[in-house]
């Protein structure tokens, strides 16, 4: 399990995400932009230095990008993209089935993940299945694929609560159904 945050605005919800990944078993927590960028000019390693919460990035990798599009470059294989946002397309935590090699992308604290990224998100996807047999895409764990997620309530989510719940989701489930 990979985690995105894109353009997180405060350094406390990172620390956050960065403890829970630990507990849940994170493999990696890429960060686009954001309190990186502004505050420590793109600098992971000082970020990390300044902010490791119980050793947390001992166990998992912390990777920074300045774009959503530079991210989506350098994807990891094999994955299934899951989206936490809001949206008529979107499957409620409460029903979906965690793949097991997802990457959970959660955006903005304020505005959550854009129209436009998610097309580039899709775009991106659609570009690497191009000349894989249509028969082989809708189950395959050897492509990557994608899922939009919500959590059903009325206000949005502190950013480190929210992937919180949806690792804690995952972990809950992991016994019976991760696919």
């Amino acid at each position: 399990m990979n985690i995105v945050l894109i353009e997180p605005k405060n350094r406390d919800n990172i620390a956050t995400v960065l403890r829970s990944g630990k507990n849940f078993g994170v493999k990696t927590v890429f960060i686009i932009g954001g309190a990186i960028r502004d505050k420590y000019g793109g600098n992971i390693h000082k970020f990390e230095h300044q902010m490791d919460t119980q050793d947390g990035t001992s166990s998992l990798a912390l990777i920074y990008f300045e774009s959503l599009s530079e991210f989506l470059n350098h994807l990891p294989a094999k994955t299934h993209i899951v989206a936490i946002e809001q949206g008529i397309d979107s499957t409620s935590l409460e029903n979906f089935e965690h793949p097991k090699n997802a990457t959970y992308i959660f955006g903005r604290e304020a505005k959550g993940i854009l129209k436009d990224e998610i097309d580039s998100i899709k775009n991106c996807i659609h570009t690497l299945q191009e000349d894989i047999p249509i028969e082989h895409l809708s189950h395959s764990t050897k492509t990557v694929h994608f899922s939009m997620v919500e959590i059903k309530i009325k206000e949005s989510l502190n950013l480190g609560v929210c992937a919180s719940i949806v690792m804690y989701d995952r972990h809950s489930k992991e016994k019976t159904s991760i696919i």
